[in-house]
């Protein structure tokens, strides 16, 4: 999976390598790092992960028998990994945390508010399709913020949200996320008006 600063994950923990992980952070009170695969499988033989992760930390935890737990964790700063190592059952490795480079400029402002309008109609579609009530979507102001808080919302495939967090400069994150949107609402579009269609002709029959 692809974790962003300020996401939720929601995580239940079962694999023994995992118990032993979240154990030490819950001990020493550490984050852990979540990384994307770039190849291999997660389960059995080792796999490489992509250079660029999010920390995570622990908010709630949850014990359940037999060492099992569920938790959940909020993304927190970027990192790039230098070096891997696999001396203890689950993947460690030497990392240093990078920062967003938010462009104080009012392209990056323009961006801001355009993705915020065009995520806010994404995000109605999104209900409307599938038949939720539209309820009001807080999202935050500060332009870094605000780009980490689409990405982890959009229904895109995982090398995609890997680019955006990658991505460093604020401004290109927000042109990417407008790209994306404006093809997403294009297509959900046309959806949604068929979808709206349907239950039409349904209610119709049963009358």
């Amino acid at each position: 999976m692809v974790l962003f600063p300020g996401a939720t994950l929601p995580l239940h923990i079962f694999e023994e390598r995992y118990k032993l992980l979240i154990g030490r952070c819950l001990e020493e009170k550490l984050p852990f790092g979540v990384v994307l695969i770039r190849k291999g499988n997660e389960v059995g033989e080792p796999a490489e992960p992509f250079d660029v992760g999010c920390t995570a930390h622990i908010l709630r935890v949850q014990h359940l028998q037999e060492g099992r737990m569920n938790l959940l964790c909020r993304g927190g700063k970027r990192f790039r990994v230098e070096t891997t190592t696999q001396e203890a059952p689950y993947l460690t490795g030497e990392v240093s945390l990078i920062d967003s480079l938010c462009e104080a400029d009012e392209q990056t402002a323009n961006l801001a508010d355009t993705a915020a309008a065009l995520f806010a109609e994404y995000f109605r579609l999104q209900l409307a399709v599938s038949n939720q009530w539209s309820r009001s979507l807080g999202m935050p102001d500060e332009p870094g913020e605000l780009s980490d808080f689409i990405a982890a919302r959009l229904a895109v495939s995982l090398w995609t949200k890997q680019r955006l967090l990658e991505e460093l400069s604020v401004r290109a994150r927000l042109s990417m996320e407008v790209e994306v949107l404006g093809d997403a609402i294009r297509e959900m579009t046309p959806r949604l008006m068929a979808v709206r269609a349907g239950r039409w002709r349904g209610f119709g029959a049963t009358n």
